[in-house]
């Protein structure tokens, strides 16, 4: 059950887009819901499965009279938390993205950080790994038919409806996400699809509140433009893994998905059970009748504690009266054996959403040991940042090549050149090798007269050769090589 704040695709816009003769995938609705639970543990849910996990029942009985309650389990959000592990693991700040031609590099390079590409897209990927799938796509802000801007807007899987795919990926995707419009609240549905002319055209449908369609031109926004790119103007971002609750489908699956089936219980259930021990074990002093005061409450005696509201105070019982006006009574704390369940859980959580068992393993001080500790010898991890790192990099060098194209194509003089070749991605790898030693120990090679200069460049500014001799050159102060002479 969806809480009431929770997007959904609202049916104007499925049948806007079934209207147009699509047939919408609707197999893995139900699962992306349930990982939206355990990524949000059910927030603001009135009943499910999760909601259910996390609100436990139990009955209190005073007075001769029993009530039904129901208490907040607590959690260490362990969904959230291997979202954001694997997002920031995959894509951080020291990422590069390049493309050959120098002109189409220095945009591409001014658009990055004139977006804050880096931070946003790591929100983005952390969605997109809780929900199974997200999406940037395409964003222009046009005037007279010309790109005064180009934007990445970012969706997660709640929003993304594929409308044409094959076992090679989307090429067809429609967007739908909320909107405001002079203050009113209206819902926005974009196609990205192949037009007559060979080239992506992305399409605008409005839809009020109340589910009737607006004319996308009157609330300021194109009914329609072709972008002049022939490839597509969005990135579908999955996980590296395979996705085995539905075959063939465009969705991916989240990562932690295996772990719903009881790791994620066991891990909150463990780290619960730590937290009701040490409340459940506070010291409890007995009072003798002298120490105790009565209040009157609707023409009853009510014993109370003096001193304070009387927690944690219990009058003796009777016949247990002794010389000592109170006792006090300390159980001992069991965390030793609860320390162990919490390790236990925290290794088979790591395990199922493909950390390895060591990555979340308390250290002796009884914190989280870090990624750079367990990275040496945790080969599943290193395996796995590999497939999630190949699955994003395509996805980042579509839209990366749709931002040139339209650039060069439908916007402004942005100087890219008309061929700019291959783009390329370079992940920050750190987490599996010491990527600032491998650069003192290549540059300290370059220096001894082993390696060339270019051969730094080519490898950690994503230069290809010729690109990186010219400026390894250039710093030198040696003089260009001469161009070949025109046959």
């Amino acid at each position: 059950m969806a809480a009431d704040n929770e997007f959904t695709v609202p049916e104007a816009a499925r049948r806007f887009l079934e209207g147009r003769g699509y047939v919408l995938d609707g197999t893995m609705a139900a699962f992306i819901a349930r990982w939206r639970e355990w990524y949000t543990r059910a927030s603001g849910m009135q009943s499910g499965e999760v909601h259910d996990f996390y609100n436990v029942p139990y009955t209190t009985v005073a007075n001769g009279s029993s009530q039904k309650r129901h208490r907040r389990r607590l959690s260490l959000n362990p969904a959230k938390r291997a979202c954001q592990e694997w997002a920031s693991l995959v894509l951080n700040e020291d990422t590069a993205v390049s493309v050959e031609q120098p002109g189409a590099n220095a945009w591409l390079q001014r658009w990055l950080d004139a977006n804050d590409f880096w931070p946003t897209g790591q929100q983005m990927v952390e969605g997109a790994y809780a929900t199974g799938t997200g999406a940037w796509a395409l964003w222009a802000d046009v005037r007279e038919d010309v790109a005064a801007s180009l934007k990445l807007r970012s969706y997660d899987a709640r929003m993304v409806i594929p409308l044409s795919w094959d076992s090679e990926g989307v090429t067809e995707c429609a967007f739908c996400q909320r909107v405001h419009v002079a203050g009113s609240p209206m819902t926005q549905l974009t196609l990205h699809r192949m037009g007559d002319a060979g080239s992506y055209v992305i399409e605008c449908a409005l839809f009020d509140k109340d589910g009737k369609a607006a004319d996308p031109e009157e609330h300021g926004f194109l009914a329609e433009w072709d972008t002049g790119c022939p490839t597509p103007t969005f990135g579908i971002v999955k996980p590296g893994i395979s996705n085995t609750v539905a075959d063939a489908s465009p969705y991916g699956q989240s990562v932690f998905h295996d772990a719903t089936g009881g790791a994620i219980q066991a891990l909150d259930m463990a780290f619960d059970a730590l937290f009701q021990e040490v409340k459940l074990t506070e010291a409890m002093v007995f009072l003798d009748d002298q120490l105790i005061d009565v209040r009157s409450q609707d023409g009853r005696l009510i014993p109370v504690a003096a001193g304070d509201d009387g927690d944690r105070k219990f009058r003796k019982l009777a016949g247990q009266a002794g010389s000592e006006l109170y006792e006090v009574y300390s159980p001992e704390i069991r965390t030793g054996p609860l320390r162990d369940a919490l390790d236990v859980a925290l290794a088979e959580f790591g395990e199922q959403c493909g950390f390895g068992q060591d990555y979340f393993t308390l250290d002796d001080h009884g914190g989280l040991k870090t990624a750079t500790e367990v990275a040496s010898d945790n080969s599943t991890l290193m395996r796995n940042i590999r497939k999630h790192e190949n699955a994003l990099r395509r996805a980042i060098c579509q839209v990366a090549r749709a931002l040139l194209t339209v650039a060069r194509v439908r916007g402004l003089d942005a100087g890219i050149e008309e061929d700019f070749g291959e783009v390329s991605v370079t992940f920050d790898d750190s987490i599996i090798t010491d990527t600032k030693a491998e650069k003192t120990m290549m540059l300290s090679e370059v220096a001894a007269g082993v390696l060339p200069r270019w051969k730094y460049l080519e490898k950690f500014y994503g230069m290809d050769e010729e690109n990186a001799r010219a400026m390894a050159d250039e710093a030198a102060g040696l003089p260009a090589a001469p161009e070949d002479p025109e046959e």
